[in-house]
């Protein structure tokens, strides 16, 4: 096996751009060195923790930027991160235990692209950019583009993410991050619900509502038909029940040894209910009306 400490973004780029898919871009490594012990080691790995400059959170003219490189501790304990965006807050709390997010970085969930990566959804939700590096030069490529099926991105074996571009919400939104795990924070989720609800001026009804879904497709997903349901409703009881419902139809679930198919299509209805009556609370400080 090839083995490279690449200095720069463009060092690193020219490598990815010579090996192409022999290649495995390593980060915290707390994905791919499991992936090397219990299935194949890759022809060529690239270790990019020695790039200076790629771990940062840093609030810019009404965005949030965060580098490739950044822990997902650091997102966790971030002040900033927790003000502005406290549904990726709540994602980085429940991503796995201590010891791994003192290790794994925010890129290296994203280009794991697992339909189960804690901070896919939330960040689905946030409607946040990739911005990437090839040899041709940078790209931003938009969350809701850049997952094409399971350990796929846009970003090919050729594209190097070098940051995650989020707009904040606006300030009345309220929001939240619901995970159903076998262990809790210690488990990958069996089903992740994300929720992203701005009011109308009156608190009444819903001007701009979100829903992402994780693990229960391809890829990370939002909830179309269940956010059109709620988009300009007062917030009712029966409306959101229909939304839960809807949501559950949105998923395209598997069954595998951790869970049926209907299993977590029953759990995509009860969070998304339970999410949006919190999100609902968060923005409005009303609970959701009979």
């Amino acid at each position: 096996m090839d083995y490279f400490e690449p200095k720069t973004i463009r060092e690193a780029v020219s490598l990815l751009a010579r090996y192409g898919e022999k290649a495995k871009v390593i980060a915290g490594g707390t994905d791919v060195l499991v992936d090397m012990k219990f299935k194949e080691e890759p022809s060529c790995l690239v270790n990019i923790k020695r790039i200076p400059a790629l771990s940062y959170i840093r609030e810019d003219d009404g965005f949030l930027r965060v580098g490739t490189l950044t822990p997902i501790r650091e997102i966790e304990t971030s002040s900033l991160v927790r003000q502005k965006l406290p549904l990726l807050w709540e994602a980085a709390h429940q991503f796995a235990s201590l010891q791994i997010r003192n290790t794994a970085t925010i890129g290296g969930n994203v280009c794991r692209a697992s339909p189960s990566g804690e901070m896919l959804a939330p960040l689905l939700v946030l409607e946040a950019s990739a911005v990437a590096r090839f040899s041709r030069g940078e790209k931003k490529l938009p969350f809701g583009e850049l997952f094409l099926g399971p350990g796929q991105t846009l970003l090919g074996s050729k594209g190097l993410l070098t940051e995650i571009e989020i707009a904040l919400p606006p300030e009345r939104s309220g929001s939240v991050y619901l995970k159903h795990a076998v262990r809790g924070a210690m488990d990958i989720a069996m089903v992740g619900v994300a929720v992203l609800l701005t009011p109308d001026a009156g608190g009444k009804k819903a001007k701009d509502v979100r829903i992402g879904l994780g693990a229960v497709a391809p890829t990370p997903i939002r909830a179309k038909s269940a956010e059109k349901a709620l988009r300009g409703k007062a917030m009712a009881r029966a409306v959101v029940e229909e939304a839960a419902r809807r949501a559950a139809a949105d998923a395209k679930p598997i069954t595998d040894h951790r869970a049926s198919a209907e299993y977590r299509r029953w759990i995509v209805e009860a969070l998304t209910r339970k999410g949006l009556a919190q999100a609902w609370k968060a923005a409005t400080g009303k609970e959701v009306d009979r």
